[in-house]
């Protein structure tokens, strides 16, 4: 029977006695033990990304095909993310993980092979990129369907902290690295160093223990259908509806504006690929701040709407300043206030969700909310690549914090109206 009420249901046999929510979440062999797969895993992944980017720049010298093959790594997500979601509350999550983390290795030793071989060009680009965009948004919904199932409900939302951590610490860290490597060895290499660093991914995800409760109807239903029931689901529930919208209109004007960073480094400042190491550091700086915050917060979801808020506030504040930063010193701050807000935003929604979503339909709720995020900034980069080829950059820049600060006022208006039917039905 399809789930249409919109209100929670426990996780089977998630209770977890009050002792284990005293505990420290390292304490958790599991846990610990994904945490350091994710960690060799975003290590590579940002230094591939930082190689995409500066290789589409160096190819094309266009801010919108820079900003199409950044697009690419993400799109897939808006168009096939909830497919996968349905099929994340089917499959073996281990085996669909194992599988997809050799398929992403696959395509980084091939676009090792090419850019050795000196034959890279925009077609090969534009196709590997797109396949590594599927690849991921298959990922997506099953890595997030993961965390709840390795660790103990108590231990969820810093779990979800400590994850977001540990890939903006990446995010931090991978750029820089891939600079030096790139300026150093090539391209070749950084794609190098992204396929082997799948592999002990491949090796933890197959040792943990996995404690996979299915509903009774996870394979009942049709592909369509389940979509259709997932979908009724997070429309009817009003934090959910109002998480999603905020998420995917901030990634859309914001994440999708730093995809752009290639064209502010060299376009703007004149400061080249070491130039982008600094600005995405900077960006992750602000990110490891932001999550560190966050793994402070209560395992509340309405505590994560409203830092989800504050988070579009701050990203807004920094976004219209960075359209205005006459030296490269003040974007790399502004752009460090930018990388924090979004980072609250992206992953105070994402635990606000885990939190509350029913966990029959986690794997589709929480592909709603890759489809959205991701989506939107492979859809804004795309869009504020090609505005900013016919125009100027900080100027887009500028449009872009306005229309940010617009969402987060729309969605404090949206959580006091939340607040305000909560206690109209508590007062009946």
């Amino acid at each position: 029977m399809p789930v249409s009420d919109p209100a929670p249901v426990p996780d089977p046999g998630s209770g977890s006695p009050p002792e284990v929510a005293k505990q420290s979440i390292f304490s958790d062999r599991n846990f610990l033990l994904f945490l350091v797969g994710q960690c060799i895993t975003t290590q590579g992944l940002w230094i591939q990304k930082i190689a995409m980017s500066w290789l589409a720049w160096s190819l094309t010298g266009s801010a919108f095909w820079t900003g199409v093959i950044a697009a690419l790594n993400f799109a897939p997500a808006f168009f096939l993310g909830p497919i996968f979601g349905v099929m994340a509350d089917r499959v073996d999550l281990r085996r669909t993980a194992m599988l997809l983390n050799l398929g992403q290795a696959a395509i980084s030793f091939l676009l090792m092979g090419l850019s050795y071989a000196g034959m890279m060009t925009l077609p090969w680009m534009v196709a590997l990129a797109g396949a590594m965009g599927i690849l991921g948004s298959a990922m997506t919904p099953v890595r997030l369907s993961l965390v709840p199932v390795i660790v103990p409900r108590a231990f969820m939302s810093r779990a979800v902290a400590y994850a977001a951590m540990n890939f903006n610490i990446s995010r931090l860290v991978g750029p820089a690295v891939g600079g030096v490597v790139i300026a150093t060895w090539g391209t070749g290499a950084a794609f190098m160093i992204n396929a082997i660093s799948y592999l002990p991914m491949v090796f933890i995800i197959s040792v943990v223990t996995i404690h996979m409760e299915r509903a009774s109807d996870a394979k009942s239903l049709r592909i369509w259908a389940a979509l259709v029931d997932g979908a009724r689901y997070a429309l009817r529930h009003p934090m959910i509806r109002s998480v999603l919208a905020l998420s995917c209109f901030v990634s859309l004007v914001g994440t999708g504006m730093v995809e752009l960073m290639p064209v502010f480094a060299e376009a703007v400042y004149g400061r080249g690929v070491t130039g982008l190491g600094m600005l995405a550091s900077a960006a992750g700086i602000g990110a490891v701040t932001s999550t560190f915050i966050l793994s402070r917060i209560a395992s509340d979801a309405l505590a994560y709407q409203r830092v989800t808020i504050l988070g579009a506030f701050a990203a807004a504040l920094g976004m219209t300043g960075l359209g205005f930063a006459p030296w490269y010193e003040l974007a790399v701050v502004l752009v460090a206030v930018t990388g924090g807000g979004l980072t609250l935003v992206g992953v105070g929604s994402q635990t606000a969700l885990q939190l509350t979503v029913d966990n029959r339909l986690r794997g589709r709720v929480m592909s709603f909310w890759s489809a959205s995020s991701f989506g939107g900034m492979a859809l804004g980069g795309t869009l504020l690549g090609a505005i900013s080829e016919a125009g100027n950059i900080q100027h887009t820049a500028r449009g872009s914090g306005v229309l940010i600060l617009c969402a987060a006022c729309g969605g404090l208006w949206r959580l006091y109206r939340i607040g305000a039917l909560t206690r109209v039905g508590a007062s009946r």
